[in-house]
C-alpha cells in the first residue's frame, strides 16, 4: 500500500523538478538531472557488470583458476581483454596516458569500421538501390503499392534528391583566368537543389523531435493530473 503512494509521489516530484526549467535554470532542476544521471550510470554499470564483465572476464577465472593463463582460447577471450582494460586505466593519469593509446586506438578503429559498414549496408546501398528504381509507369511499388504517374514522380524526386545532395558535398571547382576558383553554373544549381533537400530533411527531423517532445510533455501532464486525482480520492 505504501509503495503505491510513495512511487507516484516521487515520480511527480521529479517531473515537476524537471519542468521547473521552464522558469529558468534552478537548483531543483539540477538536482533532478543529477539524480537521473546517477541512476542511469549506476544501472548501466550494474548491467555491464552482470551481463558483460563478470560472465566474460570474472567467471572464467573463477571456474578455471590458473589454467586460464595456459588455455589459448581463454587467453584470447579473457586475458587479452583484461590486459587491454588495464592499459585503458593508464589514461586516468597524464603521465601514463601514452600506455593507454593501444586499446583506445582499437576501440576507435573497430567503432569506425562498424559505423562505416552499417552506413554502407544500411543507408548508402539501400538509398542507391531506391534511386535506381525503374521509371516504368506499369511497375508497382512493392511496399506502398503506388502505380502509374504517382510512382514515377516519387522516383524522380527521390533520384533528384539523392544526386543533388551528393553534388552538394562535391567541392571540386575550376580556376578562372583571374585565379578565382568557382563551381560551374550547372554545379551551383544542382548543389542549391541539394541544399534544399538537406534543409527539408533537417526540418522534418526537427518537426518529428518537436512532436515527440510535445507528446512526452502531454503524457507527463496527464500523469500529474492522474496522481492528483488519485491522491484526492484517498483523502
Amino acid at each position: 500500500m505504501l509503495e503505491q503512494v510513495v512511487g507516484p509521489v516521487l515520480a511527480s516530484l521529479l517531473t515537476i523538478m524537471m519542468l521547473s526549467y521552464i522558469i529558468g535554470d534552478n537548483a531543483f532542476f539540477r538536482l533532478a538531472c543529477f539524480i537521473f544521471v546517477g541512476v542511469a550510470s549506476g544501472y548501466a554499470g550494474a548491467i555491464a557488470w552482470h551481463h558483460v564483465l563478470w560472465p566474460g572476464l570474472g567467471e572464467p577465472f573463477v571456474q578455471n583458476g590458473v589454467s586460464t593463463l595456459t588455455d589459448p582460447a581463454l587467453i584470447v577471450t579473457v586475458v587479452v581483454p583484461l590486459v587491454l582494460i588495464g592499459l585503458m586505466l593508464f589514461k586516468l593519469s597524464a603521465a601514463t596516458a601514452p600506455y593507454g593509446t593501444l586499446p583506445l586506438a582499437l576501440m576507435v578503429g573497430i567503432g569506425a569500421g562498424v559505423l562505416v559498414g552499417g552506413a554502407i549496408t544500411g543507408t548508402l546501398i539501400p538509398q542507391s538501390m531506391a534511386a535506381m528504381t525503374t521509371l516504368d509507369p506499369r511497375a508497382v511499388a512493392p511496399q506502398t503499392g503506388e502505380t502509374g504517374l504517382e510512382r514515377v514522380i516519387n522516383v524522380i524526386i527521390l533520384l533528384a534528391g539523392t544526386l543533388s545532395t551528393l553534388m552538394y558535398f562535391r567541392f571540386t571547382a575550376t580556376r578562372s583566368a583571374s585565379g578565382e576558383t568557382r563551381r560551374t553554373r550547372l554545379m551551383r544549381i544542382v548543389a542549391s537543389g541539394g541544399g534544399f533537400f538537406i534543409a527539408l530533411t533537417f526540418g522534418v527531423m526537427y518537426a518529428g523531435a518537436l512532436a515527440a517532445a510535445v507528446i512526452v510533455l502531454a503524457e507527463r501532464v496527464q500523469f500529474l493530473a492522474e496522481v492528483v486525482v488519485n491522491m484526492l480520492g484517498r483523502l
